[in-house]
């Protein structure tokens, strides 16, 4: 799709961060009804008065638990009710714990890769189906990380989940080529550091799952994060915008932040393989 005029869409994480820039650039790309999804039932209402007092076009809600596949198949199941029929999926939330592979507490693992893989996989479960049925132009959007291309230390379980998030937007990209469902478009955004509210993801973590990393290196992580959000984290909406610029333009791999960023980073990695070395540290800012 390379106009998002008249649109409907969905996005999940819509509350906040990239979620709510992705609902806000969309409704000024002229979609008509943008339904956000998300866990935080007070911040969700916020959103939704504040994008509709834009007026750039209809704003709704809906409670949903991404890591719940029926919660995302009734969330589904109402927003293809209030629109008619989505066009444009974006597949958005995601939290963060950090930590050394062999310290991270199998809550953090079940928890990271509960929101970040589950909560897509249960998207694409829910979402492409439909969309393939509707036989219209669309467009499947998933949030990954430029931690899902290069890893980084101390972030093993985060890592593995974008490495899984964009293995699975790649597949998907794939199996829609396989089935003939060429009107679905799909893109996967792999931001760099932008200011989210994703190192206080904790907000939202469920009691159950409550065994935190407490060690030297999930602190080392968490704290350097943080210090690069507040310092030169990206404006969400900034970052939003450039990703749906791209997604509109066709490409696939999409990027949040302007500039050699993303050459770099990726050109080192691809680098780093073809000759056989070990990855090197690289930062993302």
């Amino acid at each position: 799709m390379d106009d998002f005029t008249g649109t409907t869409a969905l996005v999940t994480g819509g509350a906040s961060g990239i979620g709510r820039g992705l609902a806000t650039s969309l409704l000024e790309d002229g979609a008509a009804h943008v339904v956000l999804a998300d866990i935080e039932a007070e911040a969700l209402a916020e959103a939704v008065a504040a994008l509709t007092g834009l007026g750039l076009g209809e704003v709704s809600g809906i409670r949903c638990d991404v890591t719940d596949p029926e919660s995302v198949e009734l969330t589904a199941s109402l927003a293809w009710e209030r629109t008619g029929g989505l066009r444009v999926v974006c597949l958005n939330a995601g939290v963060f714990a950090g930590g050394y592979a062999w310290e991270t507490t199998l809550d953090d693992w079940d928890w990271v890769l509960g929101v970040n893989l589950r909560g897509m996989i249960n998207g694409v479960r829910s979402f492409v189906p439909r969309l393939i049925d509707a036989g219209e132009p669309s467009h499947l959007i998933g949030t990954a990380s430029i931690a899902g291309i290069v890893a980084a230390p101390a972030s093993a379980v985060y890592c593995t989940s974008k490495f899984a998030a964009v293995g699975l937007m790649e597949s998907v990209q794939h199996d829609l080529g396989l089935a003939g469902a060429t009107h679905v478009a799909t893109s996967v955004i792999c931001p760099g550091m932008v200011a989210t509210n994703i190192d206080h993801g904790e907000r939202n973590r469920p009691a159950a799952l409550g065994d935190a990393t407490d060690t030297e290196a999930s602190h080392l992580s968490g704290d350097s994060i943080e210090k690069i959000l507040a310092e030169s984290g990206l404006d969400p909406l900034v970052g939003a915008r450039h990703a749906l610029g791209q997604a509109k333009a066709g490409r696939f791999y999409v990027t949040t932040h302007e500039g050699d960023m993303w050459d770099r980073l990726v050109g080192n990695e691809n680098d780093d393989r073809l000759a056989g070395r070990p990855p090197r540290f690289q930062m993302y800012e």
